[in-house]
């Protein structure tokens, strides 16, 4: 559709650009929704592990759910 824009028609052309639309819409609420895991995950992805010695306290911090 993008090199060639007659061969599809008007009607097309307008539902492929709002679908378009909508799914940047609905990608944009999904990120922002998963906001907090992203962060999360990259941290402890790219974190340096270290080795826990004996006796020291993992402290959890727990979200709560509503």
């Amino acid at each position: 559709m993008f090199f060639n824009h007659h061969a599809a028609g008007p009607i097309l052309r307008l539902i492929h650009d709002k679908i378009g639309i909508l799914m940047l819409f609905f990608f944009v609420a999904h990120i922002a929704l998963h906001w907090r895991w992203i962060i999360f995950t990259t941290r402890s992805l790219f974190s340096i592990q270290r080795e826990m010695k004996e006796g020291e306290v993992i402290e959890a911090n727990y979200m709560p759910v509503d």
